[in-house]
């Protein structure tokens, strides 16, 4: 029988192996980036400028806007093509993917009210934005969640994986254990500028939130993929910046 009748009779993929596939994270990926970029730059707002990607890339004097799309485009694409996986769209997968994401949020929102109670971020108190400024946050938050996934996970914990456990042959589980942890530190960290990490008083609380939902969103990336890792951050910070808009 050859390789492509013997195709027909295989067993399909699981949902849950699916959506980890490089092309259905890029497929799922493609309209965050590009609602992000075409709105950045039809407010003309610069929403790319908190971005670490970003600024690293502008370090060594690639500032075009649209590199950031353009290395994940890359990455992913080169994923799919080294891993030789089909060329397949799945509809039901990126349908699955968007509702799995959306149902991603449940536990950070539980997770938002009980350290509400504990500890309240302060910047969250002040008087409400206006609705550009709000839909410019929430702009900004689906294209951070697309880079910070990308950087934090993707990168960091691929590239850990890669050569500890990988490589130097550690035991995988308890590296990517210290991966997800050394992330979600550097992820909270990311979020707050140097005077804020320079000052006596560090803002523990915050940071402590940050890293618990950066520490979730690694298991996430772990066990389900980018795709649903980038989709569960995007939801995330729609609800969030829809809930605590920061002043206008």
């Amino acid at each position: 029988m050859s390789k492509q009748a013997s195709s027909y009779f295989q067993r399909p993929l699981p949902y849950r192996r699916r959506t980890q596939r490089p092309l259905n994270s890029l497929l799922w990926l493609l309209p965050m980036l590009a609602v992000f970029h075409v709105l950045d730059l039809w407010w003309d707002a610069d929403l790319l400028r908190g971005e670490l990607l970003h600024r690293g890339l502008a370090a060594v004097g690639l500032t075009a806007t649209w590199l950031p799309a353009l290395v994940v485009i890359a990455v992913l694409l080169g994923q799919h093509i080294v891993r030789r996986d089909p060329w397949e769209f799945q509809g039901l997968t990126l349908a699955g993917m968007a509702l799995e994401s959306a149902a991603g949020i449940v536990p950070l929102i539980g997770l938002g009210v009980l350290t509400d109670k504990i500890w309240p971020p302060a910047a969250l108190s002040g008087a409400a934005a206006n609705s550009h400024a709000v839909a410019q946050q929430v702009v900004a938050g689906v294209g951070a969640a697309v880079y910070e996934e990308f950087l934090f996970r993707l990168v960091f914990i691929g590239l850990v994986l890669l050569i500890f456990a990988n490589l130097l042959k550690l035991d995988r589980h308890v590296v990517g254990t210290v991966a997800v942890l050394i992330s979600a530190a550097a992820f909270s960290l990311n979020h707050f500028r140097l005077p804020e990490l320079s000052a006596a008083a560090f803002p523990w609380r915050e940071f402590i939130f940050r890293a618990l939902v950066g520490v979730y969103l690694g298991v996430v990336f772990v066990t389900r993929g980018l795709g649903v890792g980038c989709g569960v951050h995007a939801f995330w910070n729609i609800y969030f910046f829809l809930n605590h808009p920061a002043p206008a």
